[in-house]
């Protein structure tokens, strides 16, 4: 499948742009795909990176689709580790390039460096001939492999030809060294990479994109290793190091690096691996259940700290826990629908409000639980390495997430207060001043709840720390019905009391017509009994079921 090239694409309007559409039709057509799995795919601001990067970046020419567990859908430059369905869509415009490539690599570098073609050139001509060929070269590789996603190491053009023996002279020295210098760049870039730049950016991840990062690190310094290691570049230490040049042995450290760095990666992909799995559960799950999925997590993060050589350090674990944290955060954003929050039913909002924190409360008390067990999964005689890091590193968005959450309980608490109040209905002189004070405080509720439910407000927008008008407005009106209450208390303890003196009134009454009771009129002594004992009964009932209205203040 092609694609034309695409221009450059703002972040912004990624969900409307019409390639993205052009993207979910090929979804839907070759993979079956849902519209609720194709929701929460794009929904991830990951995945819409991935997106972002394939549509708006010149170098990457091509993405695969792909399911996963669950019908999950999945997205990278490189096709998936399991097996399954693939869909991949390839740019022409990148296509374009290749040819270039070819014909610079294969036809114009072999037909100008040819001696045959140079023996009626003038050697200044062929010297600056030469020199911009070996510069061109070496920007089409590098190119190449920014347009493949790994590093390739240019190689000069007189390694097909020099040999050990070759008479040294300051120019072949000089080409030599310029040479290694870039190499050194390109391979230090990659040794510096890290997992958590991402959120050091203010991006929020997923751990996917951790299991992602070390998969392909992997991958691109074996490539890294196999080319320093190739005979072509050992003919080219060889030579420095007869020229006895100072970047032979940084080179040689470098080399160092890079061996070092394999074992790193292949390490720590390899015990990331059995995380895929349960991250695709989480994914999938419910969020109300997600919990029962937390301490297998948990556990396993342990296994990995302790089993892991190059994973047991504070840093690393900081950013996969802080990735964990940003996917449960995303199934709350789900879970929620941030614009429909205070569209739907108060009692329904509060309960899904409850639940969530529930669950990231959960995730955080499991967090101190396993943090404790770190030492019963070392053997006997190993060195306990604990989790001796600050949880605020780890938990910082979560809190602030968990303290906009609680913000918006209090305002469903506070609205389900306003929604018993119209169900209350007082009495007397002083009761009908007291309804018109509930009445009015009802009204302003509704108006003030009705502009809630219109705005374009984030509530979960946790780094803003003016929230709108409408919430202190609504803590205004609580703080107003519990001045009010006060009033209303006064006036309902007037009730009780008046009630408490009837009952008395008519218990003294009960006892003293127990035996000689007044009864109807024309009615025989059973009859009348029964009669009068119904009557009594409703006056009993109805000064209780008053004083039952008055059980929620």
């Amino acid at each position: 499948l092609e694609e034309e090239l695409p221009s450059p694409l703002k972040t912004g309007v990624v969900l409307s742009d019409e390639r993205v559409d052009f993207l979910r039709e090929l979804a839907f057509c070759f993979l079956r795909v849902k519209t609720d799995k194709w929701n929460r795919f794009i929904g991830a601001e990951e995945n819409q990176k991935i997106l972002l990067d394939f549509l708006g970046n010149i170098w990457t020419n091509r993405l695969f689709f792909s399911t996963g567990p669950g019908g999950t859908l999945h997205a990278g430059d490189t096709p998936p580790s399991w097996k399954t369905k693939i869909l991949c869509v390839r740019k022409k415009g990148a296509l374009q390039g290749v040819y270039k490539q070819l014909v610079c690599m294969q036809v114009l570098v072999c037909v100008l460096s040819n001696d045959l073609n140079q023996k009626y050139w003038p050697p200044v001509v062929c010297e600056d001939i030469l020199r911009h060929l070996e510069r061109l070269r070496r920007n089409v590789v590098t190119l190449r492999g920014q347009a493949e996603g790994r590093t390739l190491l240019p190689l000069p053009l007189f390694v097909e030809r020099a040999s050990a023996r070759w008479p040294l002279d300051h120019g072949l020295v000089y080409s030599i060294e310029t040479l290694i210098v870039q190499w050194s760049g390109q391979i230090w870039n990659v040794l510096k990479k890290d997992s958590g730049a991402l959120l050091l950016q203010g991006d929020h991840p997923g751990p996917n994109v951790e299991l992602q990062f070390w998969a392909t690190q992997r991958e691109n310094l074996l490539g890294i290793q196999s080319q320093i290691q190739s005979s072509k570049v050992q003919r080219i230490m060889e030579i420095l190091e007869r020229a006895k040049s100072s970047y032979y042995l940084a080179f040689k450290d470098i080399c160092v690096k890079v061996n070092e760095a394999v074992l790193e990666a292949e390490d720590i992909d390899l015990y990331l691996r059995p995380l895929r799995r349960l991250i695709s559960n989480l994914e999938e799950k419910s969020f109300p259940k997600v919990d029962t999925l937390l301490p297998p997590l948990f556990h396993t993060l342990c296994l990995i700290w302790t089993h892991s050589q190059y994973y047991c350090a504070p840093r690393r674990m900081v950013v996969l826990l802080q990735e964990f944290c940003n996917l449960i955060i995303e199934k709350v954003f789900a879970y929620l629908i941030p614009e429909q929050l205070f569209k739907m039913e108060i009692e329904e909002g509060m309960e899904r409000v409850q639940i969530c924190i529930s669950v990231m409360r959960t995730f955080k008390e499991l967090f101190h639980i396993y943090r404790q067990r770190i030492p019963s999964y070392y053997k006997e005689g190993q060195t306990v390495k604990s989790w001796d890091f600050s949880e605020t590193l780890v938990f910082k968005r979560l809190d602030g997430i968990i303290e906009r959450l609680q913000m918006i309980e209090e305002v469903f608490a506070t609205a389900l207060d306003f929604l018993q109040l119209e169900k209350l209905e007082l009495g007397e002189t002083r009761g009908g001043i007291l309804s018109e004070m509930v009445y009015s405080m009802n009204e302003e509720f509704h108006d003030q709840w009705r502009t809630l439910r219109e705005s374009k407000y984030n509530p979960f927008d946790y780094t803003n720390d003016n929230p709108p008008s409408v919430f202190l407005q609504l803590q205004y009106l609580a703080d107003h019905v519990q001045r009010g209450s006060k009033q209303l208390q006064v006036y309902f303890g007037s009730t009780q009391r008046k009630g408490r003196r009837s009952c008395k009134y008519l218990k003294s009454n009960t006892k003293l017509q127990a035996d000689s009771a007044v009864l109807g009129k024309n009615m025989p002594k059973v009859a009348g009994n029964l009669k009068w004992s119904q009557e009594l009964r409703s006056r009993i009932l109805q000064n209780r079921n008053n004083l039952c209205q008055m059980a929620h203040l």
